[in-house]
């Protein structure tokens, strides 16, 4: 049985959803695995990820149900109830649900359950071990935890249909999934922090460690050596930029009072190659509130501190 409820994502630990993330191919990074064993804080979902995160949780009780009438059995819901091995109590999973009893074969069983999109990639035929790399290795990895089961049901919802998946334990994969995760365990309690994936990521974490009487940090050969590569960046950067914004002016002009600038393809069809769109929306007229309403404007006015790096790109000299 598990051996206590620990959040999900909780600080000090490593969970198996977690391990995409590690080998470079889940939905995270390992800079965010990082962050959250040293409790950071959870990482920032887009709009999308977000409605995807809802419906599963909205249809994860339908998909269980599906899953316990088409094989016949029954299962315990597990929530954050937690499994681990004696000697790695800091890498924990929680399975969807555990099975009561056994199978049609006698074995042991848990069962992940997963909402996707109808047309998801990585997805096999029905009843294979042909899933995603990343719910691959989380699966393996209720092994590597000492979950009590023989086999690990994937029941997928894609589009309007449950498709169900065996999958069985991998001792080649087990074995690498506990050395992977105790090498990242050693790495981060050393304060080896794993390299940003973007500009955006490295903003977000180290900016949570800045202060304000932080001097800065001499640059050095490998920061001149990055500064030289950026520049080099920037400028093809520049000019392409440039040279896209000469080819559009020209595509406007050549355009004037039409609709669009249209061609006709191979096939016969015609083809907007640029056209001319209009978009309305209501907006929330700030100034006009401010200048009428002042002081309940001034009661709900608050601070915000946004941190940003200002590179000292060279300044482009303009001919005469």
């Amino acid at each position: 049985m598990p051996k206590k409820k620990i959040p999900i994502g909780a600080e000090g630990y490593i969970s198996c959803s977690q391990l995409g993330n590690l080998y470079g191919c889940g939905y995270g990074t390992p800079l965010q695995v990082y962050d959250r064993y040293k409790g950071g804080p959870a990482p920032e979902f887009s709009d999308e990820q977000i409605r995807s995160m809802e419906f599963g949780t909205k249809f994860e009780d339908a998909v269980a149900q599906f899953f316990c009438y088409k094989k016949g059995l029954k299962v315990f819901r597990c929530g954050e109830q937690a499994w681990w091995k004696k000697d790695m109590p800091y890498f924990i999973c929680h399975p969807d649900r555990i099975g009561n009893g056994t199978d049609s074969l006698g074995r042991r069983f848990a069962v992940e359950i997963k909402c996707v999109k109808p047309y998801s990639e990585g997805w096999g035929e029905e009843g294979t071990e042909e899933i995603p790399d990343n719910y691959y290795l989380q699966v393996q990895g209720y092994y590597a935890c000492g979950v009590p089961c023989d086999v690990v049901y994937v029941a997928c919802m894609r589009g309007n249909r449950v498709y169900i998946y065996e999958i069985l334990p991998d001792e080649e994969v087990i074995a690498d999934i506990i050395a992977k995760v105790r090498a990242a365990k050693e790495s981060f309690d050393k304060e080896e922090v794993p390299e940003p994936s973007n500009y955006m990521e490295a903003t977000t974490h180290y900016f949570r460690k800045l202060k304000a009487e932080a001097e800065g940090r001499p640059a050095g050969d490998e920061g001149r050596q990055l500064w030289a590569e950026m520049i080099a960046n920037h400028k093809v950067l520049n000019d392409a930029t440039a040279k896209e914004d000469e080819l559009k002016a020209k595509m406007v002009a050549l355009m004037g009072d039409a609709p669009s600038v249209i061609t006709v393809g191979d096939d016969g069809k015609i083809k907007a190659l640029a056209k001319v769109s209009e978009s309305h929306r209501k907006v929330f007229d700030k100034e006009a509130f401010k200048a009428d309403n002042s002081d309940l404007y001034a009661k709900y006015e608050k601070e915000q501190i946004t941190k940003s790096v200002t590179f000292a790109w060279p300044r482009t000299k303009k001919e005469n």
